[in-house]
């Protein structure tokens, strides 16, 4: 694959060292593109560069980069290259970086460049590798927002304090935090010197195992209350909006998330938390695949957690790391309850013989057993009643 620079404004407006260099990766987002762009250059800070690479868009965005780059003097490149997903784009962008720390925002989302030098500032102090903000969801259609899912993780490890400096050793629970590169920065030479990458060819969760790997990696890392990356949903054309085949991507992804748990020598309760965060993304893409795919996808996933995540890990994460709900589903893959996952994520009724059949496994642990006990037993009482009405009105 052979990438082309375009235009590089960055010579002509060099003014010293690079602090962030943002890399922004671009398929056919012509619509949002300038709002991405002005969002980080709208304080004209010379210590930032933005690496702009088109992979290979169809639309109007190429010339909406040029247009953009020849009408604002900030400095910025841009690079072209033939479709490859955006785990290439981002590697192309890396490699032209100069900044001190590099950060990454997808093309039809927004960030507050203000927090992201906050946080590069405090980060260099600190000798922090990595540096994380906290995010927003915001609806393209209703124009709503909100937290991400994981604030409540973010209070629980903050407890109070405006930033904290943590380790995945001293605290996995950071593993949980949302697994998307945007909302953080990396110190350049630490993710060269740990060859941190993306998984090429991956379209969903391609983010999770550098999550792993960065976080397994780094020994100072930060976390800043402060919200710095607004992320766009109910758009046309997102690929995380979308029902298909790409959704068995993340089962590929969740094994190099493992792999890389493995490399950086994570311990049982580091995995317990990975495997917490990687169940919760299957079971979402598997909630989201084509119905006829369904099975196949939850067959596959079963396996993957029955052969590549030892028993003690599964059994720490049921009993001390999720709660009931996760738990229960977390039992099932790791049983192969696969009728009991497709009806679940089908939102369909299950018969109560399924619950008991993951019942009778071994391997069912104690704490979902006790749930599923109850599942078990509210679906029998509505069988009962439904077969025999009146003798069961009379008991």
């Amino acid at each position: 694959m052979t990438d082309q620079i375009i235009y590089d404004a960055r010579d002509a407006l060099d003014d010293g060292e690079v602090l962030i260099s943002f890399i922004v990766p671009v398929f056919n987002t012509e619509a949002f593109l300038r709002e991405t762009l002005d969002s980080i250059a709208c304080l004209d800070s010379q210590n930032i560069e933005i690496i702009v690479v088109d992979d290979g868009s169809t639309d109007r965005s190429s010339d909406v980069i040029n247009n953009w780059m020849r009408s604002h003097k900030f400095p910025s490149v841009h690079i072209w290259q033939p479709n490859a997903g955006p785990s290439a784009a981002r590697m192309a962008g890396l490699k032209k970086a100069r900044g001190e720390f590099v950060g990454f925002c997808d093309s039809d989302d927004r960030l507050d460049v203000a927090v992201y030098l906050k946080l590069a500032e405090i980060a260099k102090r600190g000798a922090c590798e990595v540096a994380i903000c906290r995010s927003v969801v915001f609806d393209n259609a209703s124009g709503e927002s909100h937290d991400f899912y994981d604030a409540p993780l973010w209070h629980w490890i903050l407890a109070g304090q405006s930033s904290v400096t943590v380790n995945a050793a001293r605290d996995c629970r950071i593993f949980q935090l949302e697994p998307n590169v945007n909302t953080r920065l990396w110190q350049r030479s630490f993710a060269l010197e740990n060859n941190l990458s993306f998984p090429i060819g991956l379209t969903i969760g391609e983010d999770f195992p550098t999550h792993i790997d960065a976080l397994g990696a780094a020994h100072r890392v930060l976390l800043l209350d402060s919200t710095g990356y607004f992320y766009r949903v109910n758009r046309a054309g997102k690929i995380t909006d979308e029902k298909s085949a790409r959704r068995f991507d993340i089962l590929q992804s969740v094994t190099l998330a493992l792999r890389a748990a493995q490399k950086r020598q994570v311990n049982i309760e580091g995995m317990a938390h990975i495997l917490a965060m990687a169940s919760r993304l299957i079971y979402w893409c598997g909630k989201n695949t084509l119905n006829k795919d369904r099975v196949r996808f939850f067959t596959m996933a079963c396996q993957l957690i029955r052969e590549r995540v030892p028993r003690p890990v599964v059994n720490y994460c049921i009993n001390s790391v999720v709660d009931e709900r996760e738990g229960i589903l977390l039992s099932a893959f790791s049983t192969n309850s696969v009728p009991f996952l497709v009806s679940h994520a089908s939102r369909q009724s299950f018969s109560p013989f399924v619950t008991l059949r993951m019942l009778l496994d071994w391997q069912f642990g104690d704490k979902p057993r006790a749930v599923a006990k109850r599942m078990m037993l509210a679906k029998f009482r509505t069988f009962f009643a439904t077969v025999f009405p009146i003798a069961y009105k009379k008991s």
